[in-house]
């Protein structure tokens, strides 16, 4: 199984050794049942999670440190528990990783800078014209169009994003900034991926074990540069004080990106591809309507509600034509 990146551009999955499926109808069918619920409220949870750290917390490279140091600790820890097996880390497919490594830093740090200063609709609806991007520089590169559903989603997904930008009565213009910055570093990474084939002959722990390493100086650089490692401390232990349990919500902060990943892993090995679709499709709409009301919510408006609601639905719209006519092509393959 290739790595996911979900909209928040997380921690690759971690594959644990897959066990063979019982026999037991109901215990197999509440297992499915309990992977799908897993996976829902955990994918819900995570922006939430994020921005509310943020709101008591506001160093986004320094909780990627802690994300980068959590991932180690996570894989290190499997290998220790001989749940994964990882090889030694070669120089060259360091190398050869580094770039991505660069673009999931770009696009992971973007995601949560914008957090910090928009509501989690108002995120989620910019961070939808990602699979956009990677469409739109495929039409140009193949010279041809998408089917018409597909193109139709994407005029949803945008307009949605410029209706919402206009009606947002707090709008936060290097807010959108940020989210569309870290949306073009996904893009990016995904089409990298696919055309350069640089995950090849690495496992996911080993993918995660990889970026994790790597982006340690940069992020470490970082953190001494723009100031925050002078500030962390202190700011830790104040929001400490106004909200003792901040502790344990910066432990899932950092910990949130590896159980997301799992749990994607699981619901698609206990059930199916079409489960994790559908199950991923109504997180993305559940996470929008509940951010219009936790966390500081949204200010009320008809266009902002409008388009993000256009932006929503062309995303469900998109996410079904792409897995009907990915499920075409392997018909049309199979018959080959």
């Amino acid at each position: 199984m290739r790595t996911a990146w979900p909209s928040f551009g997380l921690l690759p999955v971690v594959e644990p050794r897959q066990k063979p499926k019982t026999a037991g109808g109901g215990s197999d069918s509440l297992v499915a049942l309990g992977s799908a619920l897993l996976y829902g409220v955990t994918a819900i949870s995570m922006n939430f999670v994020n921005k509310a750290t943020l709101m008591h917390f506001p160093y986004s490279a320094t909780i990627l440190l802690c994300q980068m140091v959590t991932g180690i600790v996570v894989v290190l820890g499997l290998k220790r528990l001989q749940v994964v097996d990882i090889r030694p880390l070669e120089m060259s497919k360091c190398i050869d990783l580094l770039p991505l490594v660069l673009l999931y830093n770009g696009n992971a740090g973007g995601a949560l800078m914008s957090l910090r200063r928009v509501p989690v609709p108002v995120y989620s609806t910019v961070k939808r014209l990602t699979p956009m991007i990677v469409l739109g520089v495929k039409t140009v590169v193949n010279r041809k169009l998408p089917n018409p559903r597909v193109l139709t989603a994407v005029v949803m997904v945008a307009a949605g994003c410029v209706v919402a930008g206009f009606g947002d009565l707090s709008f936060d213009a290097a807010g959108y900034t940020i989210a569309f910055a870290s949306a073009f570093f996904q893009a990016t990474y995904l089409l990298l991926v696919e055309h350069t084939g640089a995950e090849k002959g690495v496992g996911s722990a080993e993918l995660l074990l990889y970026n994790s390493v790597l982006s340690l100086p940069f992020l470490l650089a970082l953190v001494v540069l723009n100031g925050e490692v002078y500030k962390a401390r202190e700011a830790f232990w104040e929001a400490t004080r106004d909200a003792p349990a901040f502790p344990v919500l910066l432990f899932a902060c950092s910990g949130a990106g590896c159980l997301l990943n799992y749990s994607i892993f699981l619901c698609t090995m206990n059930t199916s591809a079409l489960t994790t679709t559908i199950v991923g499709v109504l997180k993305g709409v559940l996470s929008t309507v509940l951010g219009f009301f936790l966390l500081g919510g949204v200010k009320f408006s008809w266009m902002n509600v409008i388009g993000i609601g256009m932006n929503t639905v062309g995303g469900v719209v998109y996410t079904v034509a792409k897995y009907r006519q990915k499920q075409q092509a392997k018909v049309k393959k199979g018959k080959g």
